[in-house]
C-alpha cells in the first residue's frame, strides 16, 4: 500500500518501510482513520460548542447527564470484545463470517436488553421527572444501533479502513446538519437527544452500504459455540468496561446529583475539550492491533520491544498535547463556549492531564489482549471505580468542580500505571524501559 505523505519523510525513514510492508500497511490505514476521527472531531467540538452555547450550561448539564448515564450500558452493549475480534480475524480470515455473524447476533440481543434496563433504571431513580425519563428512552435506543460497529471490524481486521472513512463522514455531516438546522429552528432540548439517536442509525446504514462493496467470502452466521467463547474471553472486560466507565462517567453523575446541571454543564465543556486529543491513540491502537498481534507470534522479544516503543511514544504525544491545551484552555473555552463558560478554563488546565492516562491506557491495551491478563484489568479498573466514587464523594462537597478533576486524575492513574504494575511485574519491566532508558532484564 503506498502512502502519499511518506514520499516528504528523510530518505532513510522510508527505505526502512520499504523494507517494513506490514507496517507500511499500517501506516496507510491509520491515515485514513486518522483523517475520518480528526474530520468528525473538529465538526463535533465546533457543533457541539455551537449546542452548549445554546442551551446554556443548566439544560446542556442535563444532556451530559444522559449521556453519561447511558454510557454504562453502552458498555455492556458493545460487549468490549473488539480486540478478540480484530485478533481472530487476522489470525483466521477463513472463519469471518462466523465471527462476524455471531458478534453481531448478541451485540443486538444484548443491545435490545440494556435498552430496556437503563429506560426502566431511569424510571425507579426519577419517577417524578418525565422528560429525564423520556430523554433516556430516545438517547437509548442508540444501544441497539451501535451493533453495526461489527461491520467496522472487518474492515479494521483488513487494514480497509479507507472503506467507510467516506460513508462515515457523510451521515457525521448528515447528523450535524441536523443539529444545525435544529439551532437555527430554536429547537427543545429533547430534539438535540433524538438526534444522538437518529445519528447512530445514518451510521449504521453507511456502515452497511460500505460492506457491501468490500463483503466476507461467506454469509454471516451465528454459531453457538463460537459465541460461548466470544462471552468467556470478553466477560472480564465487560466488568472492567464498566469500572472503567464508572470511574470516568461517575464524576458527572455525582456533579449532578451533588452541586446540580449548572455545574455538570460547565464540567463536561472542559471533559469534551481534554478529551479532543483521544483521537490519536484510538487510531493508531486499532490499526497497529494486526501488527503488534503478528509481532507476537513470531517471538516475546519483538513482541515486547514493539510494547516499549508504543509507551514511549503515546506518553510524549500525550505530554506535548496536555501542555499546549493547558496552557491555551482560557482563550479556547472563551472562543468556542462564550462567557457563561468562563470557569470551564481553570477545570480543563487540570483535567487535560487525564489523556497522558488515556494514551498510555490504550498502548496498554494492545498486551491485555495479547498476553491475555484479563484479571489485571478487571482488578485494576475495579479498585480505580471505588477510589473514583470515594474520591468524588470528599472532593466534590470540598472543591466544588475542581475537585471532580482532581478525582478524574487519581482514579485514571491508579488504573492504568499504579495497580497493573504492582499486579504485574512484566508490565513494570516494560515501563522501566520505556521511560528510565533500562536495559532488557536478560542484558
Amino acid at each position: 500500500m503506498n502512502v502519499w505523505w511518506t514520499k516528504y519523510l528523510p530518505g532513510i525513514i522510508r527505505e526502512w518501510l520499504e523494507g517494513n510492508p506490514h507496517i507500511r500497511r499500517a501506516l496507510g490505514n491509520t491515515s485514513w482513520l486518522l483523517f475520518d476521527r480528526v474530520l468528525r472531531m473538529l465538526i463535533g467540538v465546533t457543533v457541539g460548542a455551537w449546542v452548549a452555547r445554546y442551551l446554556g450550561p443548566t439544560q446542556f448539564g442535563e444532556l451530559a447527564y444522559i449521556i453519561a448515564f447511558i454510557a454504562f450500558f453502552q458498555v455492556i452493549a458493545g460487549l468490549e470484545a473488539d480486540g478478540f475480534i480484530v485478533r481472530d480475524l487476522a489470525r483466521k480470515q477463513e472463519d469471518a463470517a462466523v465471527i462476524l455473524g455471531t458478534s453481531l447476533r448478541l451485540r443486538i440481543i444484548i443491545g435490545v436488553i440494556c435498552w430496556l434496563a437503563a429506560s426502566i433504571l431511569m424510571y425507579l431513580f426519577h419517577p417524578d421527572d418525565r422528560q429525564l425519563c423520556l430523554l433516556v428512552i430516545i438517547v437509548g435506543a442508540m444501544l441497539v444501533f451501535q451493533t453495526s460497529d461489527t461491520i467496522d471490524l472487518w474492515f479494521a481486521s483488513q487494514s480497509q479502513s479507507k472503506r467507510t472513512v467516506l460513508a462515515k463522514s457523510v451521515s457525521y455531516f448528515f447528523s450535524n446538519g441536523i443539529r444545525v438546522l435544529l439551532l437555527l429552528g430554536k429547537a427543545p432540548l429533547i430534539a438535540f437527544a433524538g438526534v444522538i439517536c437518529l445519528e447512530s442509525a445514518a451510521l449504521a446504514v453507511a456502515l452497511i452500504v460500505a460492506y457491501r462493496r468490500f463483503p466476507t467470502d461467506g454469509r454471516w452466521r451465528a454459531d453457538m459455540v463460537q459465541a460461548k467463547r466470544l462471552l468467556h474471553l470478553c466477560w472480564p472486560f465487560m466488568g472492567s468496561g464498566v469500572m472503567i466507565t464508572a470511574y470516568m462517567r461517575i464524576d458527572q453523575i455525582m456533579l449532578k446529583e451533588m452541586l446540580g446541571e449548572r455545574e455538570l454543564g460547565i464540567y463536561a465543556v472542559a471533559l469534551t475539550l481534554s478529551q479532543v486529543w483521544n483521537v490519536i491513540p484510538a487510531t493508531l491502537v486499532a490499526s497497529l492491533a494486526p501488527f503488534v498481534a503478528r509481532k507476537k507470534s513470531r517471538g516475546e522479544a519483538e513482541y515486547r520491544d514493539a510494547l516499549v516503543i508504543l509507551f514511549r511514544f503515546f506518553a510524549i504525544v500525550a505530554f506535548i498535547a496536555a501542555g499546549l491545551t493547558a496552557l491555551a484552555s482560557p482563550w479556547l473555552v472563551g472562543f468556542l463556549y462564550g462567557a457563561e463558560y468562563r470557569s470551564s478554563a481553570g477545570v480543563l488546565s487540570v483535567l487535560v492531564f487525564v489523556i497522558v492516562f488515556v494514551f498510555q491506557g490504550l498502548a496498554q491495551s494492545l498486551w491485555l489482549v495479547n498476553d491475555n491478563v484479563r484479571i489485571v484489568n478487571l482488578i485494576g479498573t475495579f479498585l480505580a471505580a471505588l477510589i473514583s466514587i470515594v474520591a468524588n464523594l470528599i472532593l466534590i462537597r470540598k472543591f466544588g468542580i475542581m475537585g471532580a478533576a482532581f478525582s478524574y486524575l487519581l482514579a485514571q492513574g491508579a488504573s492504568v500505571v499504579v495497580i497493573p504494575c504492582l499486579l504485574r511485574r512484566d508490565l513494570f519491566e516494560l515501563y522501566k524501559r520505556a521511560f528510565l532508558g533500562l536495559a532488557k532484564p536478560n542484558e
